[in-house]
């Protein structure tokens, strides 16, 4: 858990406030300059998300209300002694999944994250007294603060509220038009000196997955629904937590890491999904993440490829709903593939803790698209045909993916 402190260092700056909609939620991000406790909560009459902090300054700028967020207005001021508060008035009940906060990276500040949905009345009421997070009124009541002038603030049902004109922020976005295309980064696993599982005749994965990783971008790009990015579009190696990175830094929407397995058993053959856990669903797949996750040993670098950001995502992050739509995106590719004709294995959704799969804020997962270590397999997963056929089944799955979350976009 990241320590949080009842009093700030210095003052807080609140930088940006943006915000994506996903499968089953819409995700409210703020940017600020430094993590700090706060408290998040939902009122009624009307319908509002209230987020307090300790005392900021804002450097937002003006927010517009958007619809796909159900954000009707968004106003922030201070509330008492040594807190602020940012209220984002709402056209419908929703209710908060989680709150938490992500520490900085290279690219990104610190930010404190918030998953909303939109439910019912009466489970709002059910839920609407959760308070999330660790900020106490009366740790900052000996804080020195100026008076709120009388003009400053109005009062409903006894809690005082910055006015609905000040500072509307407009949102930093990434709305998804009719014409913007979906961007897919396409993880072919291992390259350079790693050459992965190698199969009989010498069949490198390392080569099997670059070329299906090729036949996925042009599958998904003759569509005209995408744009899909290669880790690496040769036979290079990089490592782990850089494919994470790259994902990231291109703004990625999904993540596909494509893999071929290898084990003792020969007679084993078949494609499986995983998907990201602390615990492993099976003996087989803690070996398999093992073996994934030392790839890096292959490139001459050590085993400690995980950040601060990644050690966060590991500790917390893993319990918010990114994990669960890499887990619906998983199981709509098992339908899909299964359908293709492709085999499968038993049980075919797994999960361990793979390093490649770590980004925090887009849906991920690694595909085994067969088993090197099965000679007729490893023969067939180097043709063209095969290939293709597993490309073609990939982006029907990644086609189901956003369909579905179309739909919930739109009711």
């Amino acid at each position: 858990m990241i320590a949080c402190w009842s009093l700030q260092a210095s003052a807080l700056e609140v930088k940006s406030v943006r915000y994506g909609n996903h499968p089953d939620k819409v995700r409210l991000v703020i940017d600020m300059d430094q993590i700090a406790d706060f408290r998040v909560f939902t009122l009624s009459t009307p319908y509002r998300i209230v987020v307090d902090l300790p005392t900021f300054t804002w450097s937002a700028g003006d927010i517009e209300s958007y619809q796909a967020a159900y954000i009707s207005a968004v106003r922030q001021g201070k509330l008492k002694g040594g807190i602020s508060r940012i209220v984002l008035d709402l056209d419908r009940p929703a209710a908060i999944q989680s709150a938490f906060f992500l520490p900085k990276n290279d690219t990104r500040p610190d930010r404190l994250v918030i998953d909303y949905t939109p439910v019912d009345a009466v489970t709002f009421e059910a839920k609407k007294s959760n308070i999330h997070g660790t900020l106490k009124t009366e740790d900052y009541l000996s804080a020195p603060t100026k008076p709120v002038a009388q003009t400053e603030t109005k009062i409903t049902n006894g809690v005082p509220l910055p006015p609905p004109n000040a500072m509307r922020p407009s949102f930093e976005t990434k709305k998804i038009t009719r014409n913007q295309k979906r961007i897919i980064i396409i993880d072919p696993g291992h390259g350079g000196t790693d050459p992965g599982a190698i199969g009989h005749n010498k069949i490198y994965e390392k080569h099997v997955v670059l070329s299906i990783g090729k036949e996925l971008k042009r599958e998904l790009e003759s569509t005209g629904r995408y744009r899909a990015i290669l880790t690496r579009d040769r036979d290079v190696f990089i490592k782990l937590k850089d494919r994470v990175h790259f994902a990231r830094d291109n703004n990625g929407d999904l993540f596909v890491s494509l893999h071929a397995d290898s084990i003792k058993k020969k007679s084993v053959r078949g494609t499986s999904i995983y998907t990201i856990s602390k615990k492993s669903s099976d003996a087989q797949t803690a070996a398999l993440a093992k073996k994934e996750n030392q790839a890096d040993l292959m490139g001459g670098v050590g085993l400690a490829v995980e950040d601060q950001q990644v050690a966060y995502i590991l500790g917390d992050f893993l319990m918010t709903e990114t994990m669960n739509q890499s887990k619906f995106f998983a199981n709509t590719l098992v339908e899909k593939i299964q359908k293709s004709g492709i085999r499968i294995l038993d049980n075919p959704h797994r999960y361990a803790g793979f390093a490649v799969l770590k980004a925090p804020d887009i849906p991920s997962v690694l595909i085994e698209t067969g088993f090197m270590s099965n000679r007729s397999e490893a023969e067939l997963l180097k043709k063209r045909h095969h290939q293709q056929k597993i490309a073609r089944a990939i982006r029907m799955g990644i086609d189901a993916y956003f369909e579905h979350e179309a739909l919930n976009e739109n009711n």
